[in-house]
């Protein structure tokens, strides 16, 4: 992830390499650099969906199945 699109600061991931030392920061900041980035796929690419279903009668239920 680029310098300009992280979501925690220098000074944060500083602090977090001093208290929980260095393997175990990289190792979380991987995570949250890879969950931020999956996020941002998902908004790039999803797909409001707005099921239409005509009214049949009271009794009826409709099942609308999504892929």
């Amino acid at each position: 992830m680029a310098a300009h699109e992280e979501l925690l600061s220098h000074d944060t991931r500083k602090a977090l390499r001093l208290h929980l030392g260095e393997t175990a920061s990289q190792e979380l900041l991987g995570v949250i650099d890879r969950l931020s980035a999956e996020i941002k796929h998902l908004q790039r690419t999803k797909v409001s969906v707005t099921p239409i279903v005509p009214l049949r009668g009271a009794m009826e239920e409709t099942l609308i199945v999504m892929d």
